[in-house]
């Protein structure tokens, strides 16, 4: 009888991401109970609902190969190495940017409390381990960083646009371009985007050095 070996880091990876989806969802109703559906405008929320989603058919298409060293398909991998590089600008972002313009006890509330201790921290987190660790690269090599700040692009120009109109208040304060001068405006949005660049390069390169 031929005895094959378990490949550990795709049953790590499974178990991350079934827990990211259970995550996932009592975090959303925290968060529902929070803001209603005006949670559809933060970029945490929404990136951590396409990060459930990539998980759950990560999940799903894992399922059937567990334990194996077969290749997800390349799709699948694409998807939930986007989603991670999403969840990387939603902490570095809380991290960085959000918790400090708090003030004091910033860090210790974006983080720790409610829905945001799962959107701001856990998730984020989790997510990251998982992918750089246990999960499989992306199916595009490098081009696939390009695809990674995909979502991160249309959010900001959607809602700097609807900002712009008076149809949209932030919801994030450099995102208020009748507050401040043209030239800020422009200078956040270039910082963003080249921290998720930046971000989706390093996960890219981790997971190459790391993963099983």
């Amino acid at each position: 009888m031929q005895v094959y070996a378990v490949n550990w880091g795709s049953v790590l990876a499974f178990g991350a991401n079934l827990a990211l989806v259970l995550m996932e969802i009592w975090a959303a109703r925290l968060s529902y109970k929070r803001n209603g559906k005006g949670m559809l405008r933060f970029y945490t929320e929404l990136s951590n609902f396409f990060a459930a989603a990539a998980a759950l058919v990560y999940c799903v298409a894992a399922a059937p190969l567990l334990g194996t060293t077969d290749a997800l398909p390349g799709w699948v991998r694409t998807l939930k190495y986007v989603s991670v590089c999403c969840l990387a600008v939603t902490l570095v972002v809380v991290v960085c940017v959000l918790s400090p313009m708090m003030g004091k006890g910033g860090l210790r509330e974006m983080m720790l409390f409610d829905s945001m201790l799962y959107h701001h921290f856990l998730c984020p987190v989790l997510a990251i381990v998982s992918f750089v660790l246990w999960e499989q690269a992306p199916a595009f090599g490098a081009a696939s960083v390009l695809l990674a700040l995909i979502p991160t692009a249309v959010y900001a120009a959607v809602t700097v646009a609807l900002n712009a109109a008076r149809l949209l208040d932030g919801p994030y304060p450099f995102l208020k371009v009748h507050d401040q001068p043209v030239w800020m405006s422009v200078l956040w949005c270039t910082v963003i985007l080249a921290g998720a660049a930046a971000l989706a390069g390093a996960l890219y390169a981790a997971n190459a050095c790391f993963a099983a």
